[in-house]
């Protein structure tokens, strides 16, 4: 019986969910100080412990391994971004189940993820790990042009740049500040695919395809249950997860659907952000976070999820979001006309992710620096995308240049 949890990482606040499931359950949070307001609930948790942002893993073990021998620890989770390291080397040294460490290596740091997946013969995408102007000179000589630089880890489209002619070359070259990964740009349709799995066996659930902008920020998608006619896709993303040793709890892998097949951008473990998961129980009726606390607690969900997908009747929507994005760099004063937003017929809600007072920046360098969005459910994913679209085109963005 679980009675004491362990939730490390405050980037998707479960508490409640724990709480819902097993409300005698005694819960300690971990959580990096910059993370520590997005702990909503800490009058739920026995004890909230914050380590700065540059605390090194053993001070997250030492920590850990102190609270279980004040309160034995049953289960550790980690259901965001952020953290999955020490959750890692937290459960290890615990003897607790969780990803292994080397498995979250593998997914956080691309070029080692790029290493397994050419060694297990599944996606041979020219990549390579550079730390100098002259690292990236070499690869463009070998592969062409264009080519894709971006962080060896990280989320939330940062820092990513195309380069395509040898003057952007020279730019992206002057820009280098540090380790950097670099691909060959992959053309195509960019998509990704949401997952959950249990004992090593992944069951495929959503399909979201993506809308970006020039600078790879996304600035809207649309989510629908994963079809037959997706099998090919979803046969490539069980090798993924199978190679990099992912055997449990949700996954969100971006990939582009080329001419040659698909072929992966990253993988995470953990469900997708941008109201992915919301979107994708309203429109098919599966809750991947929901599983995910629960087979933390230890409960089999590979069934429940099975008996899920078995259901004649199953819903068979698309949710769709849409950001508003600045059109101008400047400090906002207000965003307006939510009211008529909202009542575009089909439309969910609009959300304002900005404060009056924030600075706004063009181009943006992010997803971060989105100003608001809207979402809506529909019968199908034209429809859905084309009311969220609708509404939040209807937003109102009252900026000080």
């Amino acid at each position: 019986m679980i009675r004491h949890f362990l939730l490390v990482g405050g980037a998707r606040d479960v508490t409640p969910i724990l709480r819902r499931r097993q409300p005698d359950l005694r819960i300690t949070v971990m959580v990096a100080v910059p993370r520590l307001h997005k702990i909503r609930h800490p009058r739920d948790c026995a004890r909230v412990i914050a380590l700065g942002d540059s605390a090194p893993i053993g001070e997250w073990v030492a920590l850990a391994r102190r609270v279980h021998e004040l309160e034995p620890v049953h289960a550790v989770g980690a259901f965001g971004e952020y953290d999955q390291h020490s959750a890692a080397a937290i459960a290890a040294a615990l003897g607790l189940p969780f990803h292994a460490p080397e498995v979250i290596a593998r997914v956080y740091d691309k070029t080692l993820m790029r290493q397994r997946l050419r060694a297990h013969g599944i996606d041979d995408t020219p990549a390579a790990a550079v730390d100098t102007p002259q690292d990236l000179k070499h690869f463009a000589d070998e592969y062409g042009l264009p080519l894709i630089v971006k962080p060896r880890s990280g989320s939330g489209s940062e820092h990513i740049v195309r380069v395509s002619t040898v003057a952007e070359l020279d730019a992206a070259l002057a820009r280098m500040d540090g380790g950097r990964l670099v691909e060959r740009y992959l053309d195509g349709e960019e998509i990704s695919v949401e997952a959950f799995s249990e004992g090593g066996v992944h069951r495929i659930v959503g399909i979201t395809r993506k809308f970006k902008d020039a600078g790879f920020v996304e600035i809207g998608h649309v989510v629908r249950a994963a079809t037959a006619a997706d099998e090919p896709v979803a046969a490539y993303v069980r090798s993924v997860l199978d190679a990099l040793g992912i055997a449990f709890g949700p996954t969100h892998t971006e990939l582009i659907r080329t001419v040659g097949g698909p072929r992966v951008v990253e993988t995470h473990t953990r469900a997708g952000g941008d109201q992915i998961p919301q979107l994708l129980h309203a429109a098919a009726g599966i809750d991947l976070v929901d599983l995910a606390v629960r087979q933390s607690l230890g409960a089999p969900m590979l069934p429940v999820l099975d008996a899920m997908l078995a259901e004649p009747d199953r819903a068979s929507r698309a949710g769709a979001i849409r950001y508003r994005v600045p059109h101008a760099a400047g400090r906002l004063l207000r965003v307006d006309r939510l009211d008529e937003a909202t009542a575009v017929a089909q439309v969910t809600g609009c959300t304002v992710l900005k404060e009056a007072g924030d600075r706004l920046v063009v181009p943006m360098r992010d997803s971060d620096d989105r100003i608001a969005y809207c979402t809506a459910v529909a019968a199908d994913a034209e429809s859905a995308s084309a009311a969220a679209e609708q509404a939040a085109a209807r937003l109102e963005v009252v900026i000080e240049p």
